[in-house]
């Protein structure tokens, strides 16, 4: 079995210290992750992909190895970090990848600069303002379709008091309730998502994610003004996650979009079939090529 080394590096970005891994090498995938996790989530990803790829996953604003600022939590201005990263790799047009929060980054950095993102893959989101406000909603049978925790957290003053603490609880909760396999986030994985989330400043950071969440509804219903992305755009949901609804929320933004379900995932599905997510990737991406 061969092992695979990810390598550490940090750059000044956008005003932000941004911490990424990398490995492989080839033409390069960039893989953004979600909250409450950070880029460790992508680690067996990375393995499956280095063969072929050039692999970066960084740490977006507030989140792993990367500066835990007051603000800055809006999407486009994320994308704007991310944009400073790319450059300084001098990357070129990237195939990129977006999970949960990382979505919504990758849509405004796909729509900012559309001849920089060779193909674009989404996982596990809605966008706001094209289906994430219903999500806010209590309903009669909670699921990853009416979370109402992310309304709680647009509030994170309030947020705050209450999880202050209990952060384990909190993090232990999200990767069970979300989860169609309650072992797919390592033991030693979830003792690193503790690590980083009770470090200072970082659940607020966090729960900023969510809080900007109405400066998002009006940025991306701004950049969909302007029209439909034209690359290729996958959608990809866990079975018990998202499953088709995260291709059909994409519908209003994505031109050219196709759809698929990871059977035996819910919510985390790099981390519950990694193997699977690795091979769509590489399916999607490598139709790209002449």
């Amino acid at each position: 079995m061969t092992i695979t080394k990810i390598l550490h590096d940090k750059v000044h970005a956008n005003g932000i210290e941004m911490h990424y891994r990398f490995t492989g090498q080839g033409a390069p995938i960039v893989l953004l992750h979600g909250w409450p996790q950070h880029s460790l989530m992508w680690n067996r990803v990375m393995a499956e992909l280095a063969d072929q790829y050039l692999i970066i996953a960084p740490d977006l604003r507030g989140a792993g190895g990367s500066s835990i600022t007051p603000g800055g939590y809006d999407k486009r201005t994320m994308a704007r970090d991310l944009r400073a990263l790319i450059e300084k790799l001098n990357l070129g047009p990237v195939f990129l990848v977006g999970y949960d929060h990382g979505v919504g980054v990758a849509y405004q950095y796909a729509g900012a600069h559309p001849n920089d993102v060779r193909r674009l893959a989404l996982a596990e989101y809605a966008l706001p303002g094209f289906g994430y406000e219903a999500k806010l909603t209590p309903s009669r049978d909670w699921d990853v379709a009416s979370s109402w925790q992310l309304s709680f957290f647009t509030q994170p003053d309030v947020a705050e008091l209450f999880i202050r603490g209990k952060e384990r609880e909190l993090l232990s909760w999200f990767f069970w309730k979300m989860s169609a396999n309650p072992e797919g986030v390592s033991g030693e994985d979830f003792e690193e998502y503790v690590r980083q989330i009770i470090k200072p400043g970082a659940l607020r950071a966090g729960l900023n994610y969510y809080a900007a969440v109405w400066q998002d509804m009006d940025d991306h219903s701004e950049t969909a003004r302007r029209g439909k992305l034209q690359m290729p755009v996958l959608g990809i949901g866990g079975r018990w996650g998202f499953a088709e609804k995260t291709s059909l929320l994409l519908e209003p933004v994505a031109q050219h979009l196709s759809g698929t379900v990871i059977e035996g995932a819910g919510h985390w599905p790099a981390d519950e079939r990694p193997d699977e997510f690795a091979r769509i990737l590489r399916d999607f991406f490598q139709a790209d090529s002449p």
